[in-house]
Formats: C-alpha cells, sequence, structure tokens
C-alpha cells in the first residue's frame, strides 16, 4: 500500500474514472489521497458530481504516469467513510482540516472514501502488482 501511495505522490496528479448512473464513463484529474492507520483513502469536496457516482457505484481505476513510461493503474472499490467518529478521524488527519491549507474545508463540506478490494498495476520495465 505504501508503495502505491508513494508512487502517486511521485507521479503527481493522478486520474479517477467513475461511472454516473447511465453507465457513462467520467475520468477527471484528482490529487487527493491518505493513508491512515493502514487504510488508503480518497476525497472529495462537497457537492460535487464525482461524490454522487461513488456513492450510486463504488467500482473505480485510478491511472497515473510517471517518466520513462512508467504507469500505474488501480482497481479498486471507493468505500464511503459514513461513520461520524471515523469521518472525524480521517478528516482530522487530512489537509481539509489543516488551518492553512488552500483546500480547508469543514468536515460537512467533505466525503472520504476508503479504496478496497484493490489491485494495483506497475507497468514499465517490469510489471508489478500490489493488492490489498
Amino acid at each position: 500500500m505504501q508503495e502505491v501511495f508513494d508512487l502517486l505522490e511521485r507521479f503527481g496528479a493522478y486520474h479517477l474514472a467513475t461511472v454516473d448512473s447511465e453507465g457513462k464513463p467520467h475520468v477527471r484529474p484528482f490529487g487527493s489521497k491518505m493513508i491512515l492507520d493502514g487504510r488508503f483513502y480518497i476525497s472529495c469536496s462537497l457537492p460535487k458530481n464525482v461524490y454522487d457516482q461513488l456513492s450510486a457505484n463504488s467500482a473505480v481505476e485510478i491511472s497515473a504516469c510517471g517518466e520513462g513510461m512508467e504507469w500505474l493503474r488501480i482497481n479498486a472499490k471507493a468505500l464511503e467513510v459514513s461513520d461520524p467518529v471515523e469521518k472525524r478521524r480521517v478528516y482530522s488527519n487530512s489537509f481539509y482540516a489543516a488551518p492553512d491549507s488552500r483546500m480547508k474545508r469543514e468536515i460537512g463540506e467533505v466525503a472520504f472514501f476508503e479504496l478496497t478490494d484493490v489491485t494495483a498495476t506497475l507497468n514499465g520495465k517490469e510489471q508489478k502488482v500490489f493488492t490489498w
């Protein structure tokens, strides 16, 4: 998990793919990611179409490219953190809660999703697969 996180950090922005209620794909650049207590999270501010799409269908794919034709693809389920105590804990450790963050938001203005059933594949000079 940490190696995948580090790759995403090194690659910069990644692209998150979801589907809407009609089954149409939607891909957008994304940047939020966090590991907390052995769990991998992404997040979005509210209201957003991506929130509606993730809430309706938890299947996601993430793609990111590095230098030299190195790329990462992550297939996962994105499960919303709905328990208020857990959401507060995740929020408190996020960049949204930092007083000096340009992305500062109140807890009710953000949603957090834990990535589960993850298969991440790094392609390049060699292939490497990560699961959790």
